[in-house]
Order: C-alpha cells, then structure tokens, then sequence
C-alpha cells in the first residue's frame, strides 16, 4: 500500500487530495495527513475517516525529515495569505529538501498557473523558487499549476452576489481561467497512482476560461437571480486590496492564464469541472427560496 504525507490537509487543496485519495477510484492509499493542530474539528474528521494525523509546521526542516521518512509519496502545498512569499517558499523548500533526504519516490507540488512566466507577483514567484529547487534536487516530481478557485467566488464574493452584483477589476472582454478545488484533488490522485507517466510532467490545471459577464450570466442562471457584472477600476481596487492582488489583476488582463482543458483530458486522462456544472453542485449558489425573493 502507497503511504502518502499530504501537507494542508485540513484546509482546500490538501483536503480535496485526502477525498481522493480515500475514494477508492485511484488505488489504496496509508494516508498521513499533515496539519499545525492535530486537534481541530477538521483533523479529527480526518481521523475518524481512517487517516493519520499528524502534526507539524511545514517550516520546521527536522520534523518534516521525521514525517517524510518512509513515505512513498509528498503532497506539498503552500500559502502566502498567512505570513507572507518568503514564507511561503520556504515551507515549500523545507518539506522538498526532507522528502529528497528521505527519498522519496514521488513529489507532488501545487504551484500557481503561470509561474514559470516571469509575472513579477511574488505569490507566483514564491511557487516558482520552490518549483526550480525541486528541480535542482533532482526529485521525482509532478507539478500541477492550478488557476483562479471557483471556491473564490463563494469566499470573496458572496456577500455582493446576494446584492445582485459580480465585481472583480477585469477588463471587458478578458477571460479569467477558473478551476474546482476539487479537481486538484482529482488531479493529484490520478498522478499519485501512475507515477510512471506523470513524475516529471508539468501542467496548467484548470476546468474553464470566462469573462466576467459569462461568470455574472452563469451564477444569475444558477441562483435565478440577475447578477450585473461591475468592471471595478483598478486603481480604485489597488487602494483597497492592496498592490500584491491589484497586479494579479493587472497580469490577468494584459496576459493571464493558459489552459487547455482537452490537452489535460488527452494527454493526462484527467477530467475538469466546468463552471456551470460546479455552479449546479454548489450548495452556495442554490436559488432562493420563492418567499425570501
């Protein structure tokens, strides 16, 4: 049986790796999910589901070598929201440096879409540094580059959706590429079990490329209510998100992500979720009920 240490796992990405990993369709898997505290509600729903446990701050270089001994397989995802880029990096390079001392067998990484691009965002930047030294290592890797959440829309969005509006600093006309979380999880999976073909591959994970007005037509269908989308200026926005995300936007406008959802059914067998059909399996985005409308 595949023992596999997934970092994160009570919170989007890791979780959504640990569901598949525990579904049966990929294999059997000892699944070792890593968090700061063991005790939480979310850890000990893990538990009770049959993973271990354990506990750890992905920056400590001497715990993660103990956790990563004897693991045939690393999930490894980082954040920038709570302490910052540096930060960021360097969790990713500790837990890269002690599943190489461990050697272990495959390292899975979930990056950013376009970091390899030379954006400039130092949350795209941080994943990068972490991808090249997993490079130098000469670790047996697979990177995934997940894009822009759908879960996002839920999470900074639902207030002002239920207000009837859709505003994000996008241009007319620019496309937003969107990805499920879950299909993180899909996509980990399906490389974790066939090591074979995906250590060493690279690729952009993402279910769907919108504008804002088809994202503001897709959420109005599935709440069946009119959501009018708001190109928000972006200077305005930049003094009230701050640089880091104002240039995000920026880049999303003037370049922004690059995924092709048939090349990732074709070459990889993966399977993404577009965002009419999360829309429809979201219980966020349910219509109201006809008397509160």
């Amino acid at each position: 049986m595949t023992k596999i240490l997934v970092a994160g796992a009570t919170g989007t990405q890791g979780g959504a790796v640990v569901d598949h990993l525990l579904g049966g369709e990929y294999g059997t898997y000892d699944v070792y999910g890593l968090t700061r505290d063991a005790n939480s509600e979310r850890a000990q729903a893990l538990a009770e589901r049959g993973v271990t446990v354990v506990e750890g701050d992905l920056t400590d270089g001497e715990r993660m070598a103990e956790l990563c001994a004897g693991m045939d397989a690393v999930f490894c995802v980082t954040t920038f929201f709570e302490d910052g880029p540096a930060v960021e990096t360097e969790q990713g390079i500790t837990l890269a440096d002690a599943a190489s001392e461990a050697g272990v067998s495959h390292f899975v990484y979930s990056s950013v879409g376009g970091a390899d691009r030379d954006t400039g965002l130092a949350h795209f930047e941080s994943k990068y540094t972490v991808e090249r030294h997993v490079a130098d290592l000469g670790l047996p890797a697979t990177i995934v580059r997940p894009v822009y959440f759908m879960q996002n829309l839920a999470y900074m969005h639902g207030e002002e959706l239920r207000n009837g509006t859709l505003s994000m600093p996008l241009d007319e006309g620019v496309e937003l590429g969107l990805v499920d979380a879950d299909d993180i999880g899909r996509a980990v999976a399906t490389a974790v079990a066939d090591p074979e073909r995906f250590v060493g591959q690279t690729f952009e994970l993402g279910g769907d490329s919108l504008t804002l007005e088809a994202m503001a037509d897709a959420v109005s269908t599935a709440m069946g209510t009119e959501i009018e989308p708001v190109h928000l200026d972006l200077d305005t926005y930049r003094d009230a998100a701050g640089n880091e995300m104002a240039d995000m936007y920026a880049w999303f406008n003037a370049e922004g992500y690059d995924i092709d959802t048939e090349s990732l059914r074709a070459e990889y067998g993966i399977e993404t979720t577009d965002f009419a059909s999360w829309l429809t399996a979201s219980d966020a985005f349910r219509p109201a009920p006809a008397a509160s409308r």
